[in-house]
């Protein structure tokens, strides 16, 4: 092994997995599967790392799979001047040594080390083999995960033939018992390391019909049998699909076939199972054991292998796509060998053709179920202690598979199991008995793994990952759902979100991004266009950002109707891969799904559209308080409820978004809430023909060019962190300097906002330059200013009452409602007089009730006491009055 890299593994080991050196192993090593500090590995040569839990766990895992970033660019390492000073190929050495784990003395001339370029992405160093008819086959070495799904290249055409190792001729092959046909060129090689005869046909599509005609005619020119065929290509479903039909145009071109297959459902490949020194006899058994039964024309050919093997008397198995059950009759498998005069009790000492004929007549085979369901994984959800087990569905017809839930209960009986199998997969009848599911149901979830879940899209704070739909980002890397519908985040980290409601679609292709975007947002609705898109940027960063500040702003987009907004909101929507949606009417959505629309996003926006505000005094109006989001500003819960169980538990889920208000009036709200928000203003000044078109274009932007705008935040969470972390704090202190801003929260919200701006120009993303990035800090530093001075305005309902008040006082020269007298320093208002009078001069009368909330927070006549007993001055009878106090 390299040392550097031996240094490194062992490392990264001791810091993650809290290995301790002892002798010739590190011990007491975490298990990334089953998390008992009881794995082991060879300090000398770590490659493979075991768990010692042999009969509860039992793993094997290739440091690969621990540390990939080790094993990731293979030039940096091993492509010194020392190194080439001994070899012309130390990158491929290096590679094919410590990354396949080869005997480069058995393989020293095969290969050869090359180069290889693809323009806007760069080059890369590759091992190269030479097929037949001149072509070529390379393996990409250097951060091959630059080059998207690619990962080797071909250069010429191999269709038909296939690669066999340079030791062995066509000739050596027409002399031996069988031939090994795999899929790659590191699976022939890994077998011929064991002695075993291998050539790859390069691609499981791809039958090797000249190589087989030569390979015949060397046999027949030797005077010797064809050797046998071992179809030995990967046992993924392609693989197999692969196998059956090679092997039946083999075996009506004349030649013997069978198969074998590595165990794992094509997790391993034959390189892997080198590496894992699992290509022993032993295991070699156990392949060829697999190769039949996927090779059996028939159940019950199938049961007889089966039952050779393990002798169990019942089972069930799967042949083509469906459950089938197997039963010995022992009585009659007695009577079947006396009836061909031999004795049944020892079945080892019959005769073979005798105990498969009467094995035959004994048993019995028998149809279960009509499709194929298999259990992945098992998947909960702890607040609601509600659990799943997550099924595929395979069908005999070529169908695609269908994924789907049970419950524990859908698996307790017969039964119900069948109802649940009716209702997911169309066609599918289960016949099984309840012990026969059972007996299903040991093997396929006795040691299941487990998958974590969230009830919500977007940025899991505890998995350190964002998960948007088919895709999830984590560590800055781009990772795709598994064919198992979860993402594999490293070891034991398994996620899947259970949300539904949301729906991203999130193209991955950077190539497809388009930045006209930036000029059109810019010419359309101007710096106030940047300043919401930085907002929608610090969305989704929202939980970092709480978790370092404290706090994140809501932001308020309105303005005149016609001015743009919806058509600015469901844009920005696009960046983040949400199609045709703007947001939801709080006031037309009742408390429950008020709070569940607040609950299923994280780092994304909640945005509420208010198209009702205008009509004042309404129902709608009065249901939804601006209040309720106060909590939210720092990521706690917005609602409560209680868990449907027989305890006290409830369920409080923190607020992991951010809030975005649209509608067409500005929020009347408490200082509390409005110290809280930034606020937009847009009208329909400055609006043309060119601004027209420019809104227009962003209307018809297409999801696949602009949704990477997502990917790009979440790739580079860590230095977008790193500059509104340091910025924010600067620019907070600078507007709380500013003689015209007194409240400290509107300085820290709008100087999170101005590090926002930062975070779109040359020092973060680049989508806009220096001068249009000053331009929008100038802005939010004016927007900032002008918060604080509608903070210093009476609420508008309070404007109301003062003015209805200085007009009735001033219809006489004697008060009319001052019960002081207009004396002195205070003025006392009886609030049931207020409404009388009101009445009397055909005043609109502000709704008392929601006066009462915003009178205590007057401004221009300061608040004193409410319900003051008060000995009026301006009645006959100078009766005592309860009032409300202001200063005069």
């Amino acid at each position: 092994m390299n040392p550097s890299l031996r240094q490194d593994i062992v490392a990264r080991l001791i810091r993650d997995y809290r290995a301790e050196e002892r002798g010739q192993y590190l011990q007491k090593v975490l298990c990334p599967d089953c998390g008992k500090r009881e794995a082991y590995i060879s300090a000398d040569t770590p490659w493979m790392l075991k768990c010692g839990r042999e009969n509860n766990c039992g793993s094997q895992i290739h440091v690969k799979a621990l540390f990939p970033e080790l094993f990731s660019s293979w030039s940096e390492r091993y492509d010194t001047p020392e190194a080439r000073q001994q070899s012309k190929t130390p990158v491929a050495d290096g590679y094919l040594r410590d990354g396949r784990g080869f005997d480069l003395a058995r393989i020293g001339t095969w290969y050869s080390q090359e180069s290889y370029w693809k323009q806007d992405i760069g080059g890369t160093a590759t091992v190269r083999f030479i097929l037949p008819g001149g072509a070529y086959w390379e393996r990409l070495l250097d951060k091959p995960e630059r080059f998207g799904k690619q990962k080797a290249n071909f250069v010429g055409r191999y269709k038909g033939d296939w690669w066999q190792p340079p030791a062995l001729t066509v000739e050596d092959l027409a002399t031996l018992d069988e031939v090994w046909i795999v899929e790659g060129i590191f699976d022939a090689i890994a077998l011929y390391h064991h002695g075993i005869a291998a050539v790859s046909a390069m691609s499981c599509t791809n039958y090797p019909s000249i190589a087989l005609k030569t390979l015949a005619d060397a046999a027949h020119s030797a005077g010797v049998s064809r050797p046998a065929l071992i179809w030995a290509l990967d046992s993924n479903r392609a693989g197999q699909n692969a196998i059956h039909k090679h092997v039946k145009r083999a075996r009506a071109e004349g030649w013997e076939c069978k198969a074998a297959q590595t165990s794992g459902a094509g997790t391993h490949d034959w390189n892997d199972c080198h590496q894992r020194s699992e290509l022993t006899d032993k295991h070699l058994t156990t392949y060829r054991h697999l190769g039949d039964l996927l090779l059996a024309p028939s159940a019950m050919a199938k049961a007889l292998i089966l039952y050779r093997r393990t002798e169990r008397r019942e089972c069930w198995f799967e042949f083509k796509r469906q459950i089938w059950w197997w039963k010995l009759d022992v009585d009659a498998f007695d009577r079947a060998v006396r009836a061909e005069g031999a004795d049944g009790g020892d079945q080892q000492q019959l005769d073979p053709a005798m105990r498969d004929a009467a094995l035959e007549q004994a048993g019995s085979v028998k149809r279960i179920c009509t499709c194929f369901p298999s259990a992945l994984y098992y998947q909960a959800n702890v607040v609601t202690d509600e659990s799943w087990y997550y099924f595929r569905v395979e069908f005999p017809d070529g169908r695609s598979p269908v994924k789907n839930t049970f419950s524990g209960g859908q698996l307790a009986s017969a039964s119900e199991y069948k109802k649940r199998l009716l209702g997911v997969a169309p066609g599918a009848v289960w016949t099984g008995t309840s012990q026969q599911l059972d007996s299903l149901l040991q093997d396929q979830i006795g040691n299941i793994k487990t998958v974590e879940t969230i009830d919500f899209i977007g940025y899991s704070k505890e998995h350190t990952a964002y998960v948007f739909g088919d895709l999830a980002v984590a560590g800055g890397k781009v990772i795709p759902i598994n064919s198992e519908d979860f993402f594999e985040l490293g070891p034991r980290q398994q996620l899947k979100s259970l949300s539904q409601s949301v729906t991203l679609h999130i193209n991955t292709d950077r190539d497809a991004y388009r930045r006209d975007w930036t000029r059109q947002l810019l010419g359309a609705f101007s710096c106030k266009g940047v300043v919401a898109l930085s907002y929608w940027l610090g969305s989704l960063l929202a939980e970092q950002i709480r978790a370092d500040m404290g706090s994140f702003p809501f932001l308020e987009i309105v303005g005149e109707a016609g001015a743009g907004k919806s058509t600015l909101i469901e844009f920005l929507w696009k960046l983040v891969g949400r199609r045709d949606y703007e947001g939801f009417d709080p006031s037309k959505a009742t408390m429950p799904a008020r709070s569940r629309n607040f609950a299923q996003v994280s780092n994304l926006p909640v945005v509420l559209i208010e198209s009702d505000r205008e009509q004042e005094g309404g129902a709608k109006q009065k249901q939804f308080d601006w209040d309720e989001l106060k909590t939210a500003f720092n990521g706690r819960s917005i609602r409560a409820r209680g868990v449907k169980n027989s305890g006290n538990d409830t369920y409080e889920p923190p607020f992991r978004g951010s809030i975005v208000i649209s509608q067409n009036a500005s929020v009347q709200a408490g200082e509390a809430i409005q110290t809280r928000i930034c606020h937009l203003h847009f009208t329909r000044e400055g609006q043309n023909r060119q601004t027209k078109e420019l809104a227009e274009a962003l209307e018809k932007a297409a999801l696949e060019h602009v949704s990477q705008f997502a990917l790009e935040v979440a790739t580079r969470e860590a230095e977008l962190l790193e500059l509104i972390t340091q910025r924010a704090r600067e620019y907070a202190e600078r507007l709380a300097d500013d003689p015209d801003i007194k409240v400290l929260r509107i300085a820290k919200c709008h100087g999170q906002l101005m590090a926002l701006v930062d975070c779109l120009g040359p020092d973060g993303l680049d989508l806009f330059d220096a001068q249009v990035i000053d331009v929008a800090a100038g802005h939010v530093f004016e927007m900032a200013r002008q918060r604080q001075q509608s903070i210093n305005a009476d609420h508008p309902m309070v404007a109301e009452f003062w003015e209805a008040f200085d007009y009735l006082e001033g219809l006489r020269p004697e008060p009319l409602l001052d019960h002081y007298g207009g004396e002195g320093e205070l003025i006392a208002i009886n609030l049931k007089d207020f409404e009388r009078a009101c009445g009397e001069y055909r005043l609109r009368v502000p709704e008392i009730r929601e006066l009462k909330r915003y009178l205590k927070s007057s401004k221009t006549r300061k608040f004193v006491d409410a319900n003051r007993t008060v000995r009026s001055r301006i009645r006959m009878n100078g009766s005592s009055v309860k009032c409300w106090i202001f200063q005069a």
